[in-house]
């Protein structure tokens, strides 16, 4: 067999020609190992150059039992707090993402449903289920059908979030930071898409206002038909407790369905189980089966190869089965997070419900088993861990497993969300970003509280950190987090750099907009820091310094040819890394021949010829970020005030 869907982490892949500006991903759950695969594939860029860019590409907003995630552990990723609890559901359990891709002047955002975590467990050991859809900025591009069903998710995704600190991207804004950038672009691209058609009813649902069983019969109406069906399948990850009895949603799904006709009365009912644990369905399976429920373990596709899996899924499947034809008539399915229980399925946010999302789709063309004329996206073994093949795959006796951990807060919004470098005369500061909400403290290396200055900052006698650990009282006693540090540069929790030669310096401009190969980025942790660029004894010393002047004035003629060209909306990125990288040249051998000289080579390029027409001056934001930047350069270069190159005095 040669189908094979791709898994979830592959749903974060760009399409062809587009590359990955930003994403929201909202879950139960998710870990390092998941995310690092996700984010690599994302962005496009390695571990070691997301570290360098120092930039927010998916923001994770996760049930408030999750430990934090570090800014350092996966780089790109921002594992964002809950500000406050109680919260208005009782876990966070709904798995939704929206990304946003763009390229060649278009963009388009891809929005992801599934039944699994996004952890390496999902990947390498669960059954589960994902749907997604890709709405492109041209109308002609994505349906009203794929509109209406964006604007269902974005509006999920924008109350979700109302629920968490995102201080981190806002205050990003005031330090040049490309995140801030990438947040708004895509909240605008949403904005422009998300479009609720009349007559059309979005695929997506959530329980905020209504349980998932409540909602299921009139979608499947609309979108699948009024058809009375003869088949029914049900999985589900987690059923309820061992110590419930025997579970009663399932059956609530029955007379719900056949109460609106859409289940006929002597339909073949199916409850799929990880046998291992299944909870309420080992110690009631008696009573299920008396109710006419045949129990079946669940079935592994067989794209996924000997390895076995445990279902996770969360689904209901429905159709029509007719004697002698393969066809499936009137199929539908739910996919989604809500598991066949009380607080997943029958009721809706709050005291006593979970947050649960999920769609009804309505396939056509399915066939039940794979036959000489079916595509293999048709078959519904290929599509749902199911079968009807009992010899095969016998039901083996059953387990209820564990129930569910009960979970307390473990991650919550710090009075702090974000803290600036700054380097002073005197020593190294940390400058907290916002008003502060209530007392804390920064723990240094050795764990002893930093001395905080009369303006709120505090000072730091190590080398800069990528993020600090900050600590305060809380209702339920003592809370501690790892806060993000953005250095001077903009860059989130970023490494150290390296010292450049000015050949090396060109090299990673000429390359803008990509960011330097790993190769380049070799050894920024394992030296010494100052100013945020790492040195060496055999980096400082450089390379031969022979015609100083040329070389140097064959760099400003490139950097000029090059940053005319550059479009504007990529000119704030432009001027961080032109800032960035000529302050790691400051110690070069060319750099160092000019303060011998004690003349500034840098003063042609800021000669409106020189800038692209919309930084021709300060009189635009975009002139007074460049002009910022050469002076922190000028600064760091210590040719602050020299007489200039180029100009007749």
């Amino acid at each position: 067999m040669t189908f094979k869907p791709c898994s979830l982490a592959q749903l974060f892949d760009p399409p062809n020609d587009y590359q990955g500006v930003f994403g929201w991903i909202c879950g139960y759950s998710a870990d390092a190992a998941f995310l690092e695969d996700a984010a690599e594939r994302f962005s496009g860029l390695t571990k070691a150059q997301r570290e360098h860019q120092g930039r927010i590409m998916l923001a994770v907003l996760l049930d408030p039992g999750n430990p934090q995630l570090l800014p350092s552990a996966v780089p790109a990723v921002l594992h964002l707090p809950i500000k406050s609890s109680p919260l208005p559901f009782l876990l966070l359990h709904a798995k939704v993402a929206v990304l946003a891709f763009e390229g060649a002047g278009r963009f388009l955002l891809r929005v992801i449903v599934t039944t699994g975590n996004w952890t390496r467990q999902t990947l390498e050991e669960s059954l589960d289920l994902a749907w997604s859809i890709d709405v492109e900025d041209k109308p002609s591009q994505s349906s009203r059908q794929e509109r209406t069903d964006l604007a269902a998710v974005w509006n999920f995704l924008a109350w979700v979030r109302s629920h968490f600190d995102t201080r981190p991207l806002e205050l990003a804004v005031d330090s040049s930071n490309e995140s801030a950038g990438a947040v708004e672009k895509i909240a605008a691209w949403a904005v422009q898409l998300s479009t609720r058609h009349r007559g059309y009813r979005s695929r997506f649902f959530d329980n905020r206002d209504a349980s998932l069983l409540r909602q299921l019969p009139d979608l499947v109406k609309h979108h699948a038909g009024s058809t009375a069906r003869n088949y029914l399948a049900l999985g589900s990850g987690y059923y309820e407790s061992a110590q419930s009895g025997a579970p009663d949603v399932p059956d609530s799904i029955v007379i719900d369905l056949k109460k609106h006709d859409l289940l006929t009365a002597s339909s073949d009912r199916n409850l799929f189980v990880n046998p291992r644990a299944c909870q309420a369905i080992a110690t009631g399976r008696a009573a299920l089966e008396d109710k006419g429920w045949n129990i079946r373990p669940a079935r592994a596709p067989e794209y996924f190869g000997g390895a076995p899996r445990a279902l996770h899924a969360k689904f209901a499947f429905s159709g029509t089965a007719r004697g002698g034809s393969n066809n499936c008539s009137s199929p539908w399915i739910y996919l989604g997070s809500g598991n066949l229980t009380n607080p997943g399925f029958k009721h809706k946010a709050g005291a006593n419900g979970n947050l649960e999302a999920g769609v009804i789709l309505a396939p056509v063309n399915l066939r039940w088993e794979e036959d000489r004329d079916s595509e293999p996206t048709s078959v519904i073994t290929n599509l749902l861990p199911v079968h009807w093949d009992d010899e095969r795959f016998p039901l083996p006796p059953l387990q209820p497993g564990d129930d569910m951990p009960e979970r307390d807060v473990a991650f919550a919004a710090a009075p702090v969300a974000l803290f600036l470098w700054r380097e002073t005369p005197d020593g190294s500061l940390l400058v907290p970003q916002g008003e502060p909400t209530s007392p804390f403290e920064i723990l240094d290396p050795l764990g002893r509280p930093c001395h905080r200055l009369a303006d709120g900052s505090l000072t730091w006698n190590s080398a800069r950190p990528r993020q600090v650990t900050i600590t305060w009282s809380a209702e339920d006693g003592e809370r501690r987090a790892d806060v993000p540090v953005i250095d001077h540069y903009g860059r989130f929790c970023a490494t150290d750099l390296p010292v450049l030669e000015l050949e090396d310096a060109w090299i990673q401009l000429a390359n803008f907009p990509m960011p330097p190969d790993d190769e380049e980025l070799a050894g920024g942790d394992a030296t010494t820091s100052i100013d945020g660029v790492t040195a060496s004894e055999a980096a400082v010393q450089g390379r031969s310094s022979a015609y100083p002047v040329r070389r140097m004035m064959l760099l400003v003629e490139d950097i000029a040819c090059k940053q005319v060209g550059v479009a504007q909306a990529d000119w704030t990125t432009w001027c961080n890394r032109l800032e960035q990288v000529l302050i790691q040249s400051k110690d070069s051998a060319v750099v160092t021949a000019f303060r011998t000289m004690e003349l500034n080579p840098l003063y042609p390029l800021l000669q409106a010829s020189f800038r692209p027409h919309f930084a021709s001056d300060i009189q635009t934001s975009e002139g007074l970020r460049y002009e910022t930047a050469l002076s922190r350069v000028i600064e760091a270069w210590q040719l602050t005030d020299r007489p200039v190159l180029g100009v007749i005095p």
